[in-house]
């Protein structure tokens, strides 16, 4: 609106903001903030009219404000460059590792009473998502046809809860007779989805839109193999440790679950490559390479260095 308000970080020397903040606009002290995506030039229609011009006013002000603009991937660091024209120097690559899990302690038969009480099978591959339209659970339902013919025990089981485009993707199920070999969950605990990936045999990740995967990162930590979209910022964070396959193409997404259920030895190689690319990315890393970002903020050096 034009406004200026009294700065409301007169006190601190510099500012790291893992989220956009309004207050940002207000302060003449040097700032970062994450922009996490730009998925409304991805899928428009997701967005409303309001929140589309909302976005890109807010980053558009912040991210010409701020000494540095933080990422998580190249994708979207080539995002921001082309649509805001800032700088390549001026934008920053920084994955934030995810929360640790604290389950390699938890036994074989706290696992099985976990399996037990959610009513999970013997095998399953697992997809945590919420039922928004990118996150391609039709495609999904629609691979999983093929994949139910060739493996019969095998399961799909899925969480989020009932809102957004669930229905439609409840309807498809019953459509295509996969009642009994697709299982929604739906909101589950953060105890018991941490069991559930040591369980799954793999992790499908169709979405067709991440800046960041936080459940790659999950499945990696686990050891849990994964077979993920061949799409934008995914193959980057995926590297060599999982399986890609074409998001738009049901056959492909078959393929790629088959691949894994049906290799045990390629699935346990994955497991170890998820592990190992977890193990580097580390709290410790990343408090290192904010403290390094403070430090060039504090010194006033401008725009920083790549890398």
């Amino acid at each position: 609106m034009g406004l200026r308000l009294q700065d409301p970080f007169a006190s601190e020397d510099i500012l790291i903001a893992p989220i956009y903040s309004l207050a940002l606009l207000h302060t003449a002290k040097p700032f970062a903030y994450t922009l996490h995506d730009l998925q409304e030039f991805h899928f428009p229609e997701n967005f409303s009219w309001v929140q589309k011009k909302w976005r890109s006013s807010i980053h558009g002000r912040l991210s010409r404000n701020a000494t540095a603009v933080i990422c998580e991937s190249e994708y979207v660091k080539s995002d921001i460059l082309r649509i805001f024209d800032l700088p390549n120097e001026k934008v920053v690559v920084m994955a934030a590792p995810p929360l640790r899990q604290a389950l390699d302690d938890v036994g074989l038969a706290e696992l099985e009473k976990v399996r037990s009480r959610l009513g999970l099978s013997d095998r399953f591959v697992f997809y945590p998502a919420q039922f928004w339209p990118h996150k391609n659970h039709l495609r999904l339902i629609d691979a999983f046809k093929k994949v139910a013919a060739e493996v019969p025990d095998l399961k799909l089981v899925l969480t989020g809860k009932e809102r957004d485009e669930y229905d439609v993707a409840m309807r498809a199920i019953k459509e295509a007779g996969l009642e009994k070999n697709i299982q929604h969950l739906g909101y589950i605990e953060q105890a018991d989805l941490q069991a559930i990936y040591y369980l799954a045999e793999a992790l499908v990740m169709p979405s067709l839109f991440e800046s960041v995967s936080i459940p790659i990162y999950e499945a990696f930590q686990a050891g849990t193999p994964v077979v993920a979209s061949g799409v934008l910022s995914i193959p980057e964070q995926v590297g060599e440790a999982g399986l890609l396959f074409d998001p738009y193409s049901s056959a492909s997404i078959a393929e790629g679950i088959l691949k894994i259920v049906k290799n045990p030895e390629l699935a346990k190689i994955l497991g170890k490559l998820g592990r190992d690319k977890m193990a580097l990315m580390t709290p410790k890393h990343y408090c290192g390479q904010l403290q390094k970002l403070c430090g060039m903020l504090s010194k006033g050096e401008g725009l920083l260095k790549p890398g």
